[in-house]
């Protein structure tokens, strides 16, 4: 059985405790040379009984319970369905024979227990048999060498669900050790992702970079068994641009060939830096997004936390997961912000089916809202709806929506965004009949909520107050108002844009001179967040509804809105637990980078990326979600907020131009990104600093480039020769720029 393709979402947490040992690699290694503490313990798997809230384990269409547990209170529970399965990797600290057991409830003979290496090729296995209670199932006697790393794996039944308890991994009491002549670990130079060690194949297979030279690898690294010799050392350079044959030799003689192949990725954008955390961080992001894509596939549709089966089986359309692990659904909120950065790793096609999705799911019947989750088949999801009268709804989603599309027309120059049908019906609904619908507990233009999220709530934050109305409603209407008027623009119906930016502007004056001032006495005071339906009006810290305010840049720059960013960043701290309003959920940190970089606090804006890299392999706030690097938004807006934030980057794909501004901080020497898709353009940008930016456009069409720069200079140095700037004011930070045309094929260079 091979289970090449099953691979987890979540990634595994490896913990080896006091069996923990290191592969220090200098020229070919053999296990006897590797420097390592004796294991202390027998069972090499952590929480093996699911007792620590499930965490070390990885799941797939599974989780765990507190319920009919064979040991404690907690068992793995992996839902119907064959391709479901629960995961753990593992590395051997001692050759020895292994026994790996559990214990069992699987409703038919199908599933499985596995070990598999990191491609999930199944190199032993067994099947689990059909019982009623716990049975134990055990593959004993398994011959594994020092260094080597493996998965523990069950997959599950297409009969019903399966469950698993008290895991051991331990070794077996033989006395005499297996010998061995294999590859234990490989790597090379720029590899990106894990290496995949096949020991019954005797192969080896590991990626790539696209455009990498294949002629000319440098091994990184090769450790074989105890007493055996390779033909390859590290430090080598090799042409793989075919498979290579190593050969291994033991101290008996006796020889073994084993064939390594060099797989050469796909074209993806890519991110290379001085700052290595960064472009790790970067590479994890864009692989991480690949195994959140659910084209195609043909699975569970109303799988929530209560409900682990589903309802039943269908084919999914191109989507991806937005929301929470252990629901079978794309939500409005999270797609929303994921989507910038599904465009920039490849997933054009997901994104407008999402987004034409939702359209066609604003009805008259729903009072033109649309739905707040669906299923990976276009469904509604069933936890977050009953009825057309009874289903979860937030005011700033609806206006996001037109925002983030018109986002999408930028980078994709994708007519489609400003021209289907059932997509300008929903964005000229949200801007008409849905106001009105929703502005009737105090008429003056701005959507309304009615209490909780089934109700209809008017913003995100869902831990506070049940306000009417709230700053991130009305700093997304803002957004969608200003989108819709650049949309209008674009169809060339220039005399209704003009009304419509005119409507953008007049909301943003009525927000600044009325709406979000407290206390005349104070123009200077916090902004107004939240009003309730008493005519209440706070100005206190309310999560997403204040930080959105500045993020939608409907706030006017100046003092207050500089002293409310430092209110923000108080409230927040840093991060969980560290004040008492800052937020419990990795997630809402998200959004940080995107409220900071606007204004140019670059370093600001910098610590919430890190903070939530180094927060990813922490488990969620919600067990059953994974780690916080499981929760889909945290890969999808690090891409975003690479390009976006720390790059500048500002696309106009339709009429052929781009904006670049540097945020790089002072532990960011230089940022590239190569292979970067803008409409018919490809690119590559790189900034040195806050003083040097080239741009090469790979592409058969001249790009208009404007190449901003923070600061008042009269001059910029263009290809060695000093040109003449502009200037404006952006968020009330002054830009000085030059607009050059980049012909195609053509790379160059702007410095101050």
């Amino acid at each position: 059985m091979n289970l090449k393709l099953l691979v987890p979402v979540i990634a595994g947490t490896l913990v080896l405790s006091s069996s923990a040992f290191a592969l220090q690699a200098s020229g070919s290694m053999n296990a006897a040379e590797v420097a390592y503490k004796k294991p202390t313990i027998e069972n090499l798997l952590t929480n093996p009984a699911f007792e620590n809230k499930g965490l070390g384990w990885s799941y797939w269409f599974a989780n765990f319970k507190d319920d009919n547990a064979y040991v404690g209170r907690y068992r793995g529970r992996i839902a119907t369905g064959s391709s479901h399965s629960i995961s753990q990797m593992v590395t051997i600290p001692e050759t020895g024979y292994y026994d790996l057991s559990a214990y069992i409830i699987s409703p038919s003979n199908d599933a499985i227990l596995s070990l598999t290496n990191m491609a999930n090729e199944v190199l032993v296995s067994t099947e689990i048999k059909k019982s009623k209670k716990y049975k134990r199932t055990a593959l004993k006697h398994i011959p594994l060498e020092q260094g080597e790393q493996l998965n523990v794996f069950f997959t599950g039944s297409d009969k019903g669900s399966v469950s698993v308890d008290n895991v051991t991994l331990s070794k077996s009491p033989k006395n005499k050790a297996p010998a061995f002549n294999q590859v234990i670990g490989f790597n090379v130079a720029e590899q990106s992702g894990l290496t995949a060690i096949n020991k019954n194949s005797k192969t080896i297979e590991f990626h790539l970079p696209f455009g990498s030279d294949l002629e000319n690898v440098q091994i990184g690294d090769i450790t074989v068994s105890s007493g055996t010799s390779a033909s390859l050392r590290t430090g080598d350079v090799v042409d793989f641009s075919q498979p290579v044959t190593i050969t291994l030799t033991d101290e008996k003689g006796r020889i073994e060939q084993w064939v390594a192949t060099a797989v050469e990725k796909e074209k993806e954008v890519t991110v290379t830096s001085s700052n290595q955390k960064l472009e790790a961080s970067f590479e994890w992001a864009i692989d991480k997004t690949r195994q959140f894509v659910m084209t195609g596939k043909h699975d569970l549709v109303n799988r929530d936390e209560n409900n682990n089966d589903g309802s039943g089986t269908a084919d999914y359309i191109p989507s991806y997961w937005a929301g929470y692990f252990d629901r079978t659904a794309f939500y409005s909120r999270d797609f929303l912000h994921q989507a910038a950065g599904a465009k920039l790793a490849g997933l054009d096609n997901e994104n407008f089916s999402m987004f034409k999705t939702f359209a066609r799911h604003s009805t008259e019947s729903r009072k033109w809202y649309t739905l707040w989750a669906v299923n990976f088949d276009g469904s509604p999801h069933t936890i977050d709806y009953k009825d057309d009268d009874w289903f979860v709804r937030e005011v700033p989603a609806q206006f996001e929506f037109l925002e983030k599309a018109y986002e999408q027309y930028q980078w994709t120059g994708d007519k489609r965004y400003i021209e289907d049908e059932d997509l300008w019906r929903f964005y000229t609904k949200v801007l008409t009949d849905y106001i009105t619908l929703h502005d009737l507990q105090d008429p003056n233009g701005i959507a309304e909520g009615y209490g909780g999220i089934f109700e209809g709530s008017a913003t995100y934050n869902e831990r506070g107050e049940f306000p009417i109305e709230a700053g991130d409603g009305i700093g997304s209407q803002y957004q969608a108002t200003v989108a819709y008027a650049a949309m209008l623009e674009a169809r060339g119906d220039y005399s209704d844009a003009k009304l419509w930016q005119e409507k953008a502007q007049k909301l943003k004056d009525f927000f600044n001179q009325d709406w979000s001032i407290a206390d005349p006495d104070k123009p200077l005071a916090n902004y107004v967040n939240i009003v309730q339906k008493d005519g209440l009006r706070l100005n206190d810290f309310g999560k997403e509804n204040s930080w959105f305010m500045p993020m939608k840049l409907i706030t006017e720059p100046g003092e207050r809105n500089n002293n409310y960013l430092d209110f923000i960043s108080q409230n927040l701290g840093d991060g969980i637990g560290t004040t008492p309003e800052a937020p419990n959920n990795i997630e809402a940190y998200t959004y940080i980078p995107e409220t900071y970089f606007p204004y140019n606090r670059n370093e600001e804006a910098w610590k919430w990326m890190q903070y939530i890299m180094d927060k990813k392999d922490l488990p969620h706030e919600r067990p059953t979600q994974g780690t916080n690097g499981d929760y889909p938004e945290i890969s999808f807006t690090f891409i975003s907020n690479t390009v976006e934030g720390l790059m500048g980057i500002k696309p106009d794909a339709a009429n052929n131009a781009v904006v670049t501004a540097s945020h790089l901080t002072t532990d960011i020497d230089w940022l590239s990104v190569d292979y970067l898709p803008m409409g018919e353009h490809e690119l590559t940008i790189r900034h040195d600093g806050l003083t040097k930016t080239t741009l090469t456009n790979t592409s058969e069409k001249t790009l208009n480039w404007q190449a901003w720069f923070y600061g008042n200079y009269a001059v910029l140095n263009v290809d060695g020769v000093s040109m003449s700037t502009e200037h404006k004011s952006v968020n009330g930070q002054t830009v000085s720029y030059v607009e050059i045309p980049v012909g195609s094929n053509v790379t160059r260079v702007v410095e101050r």
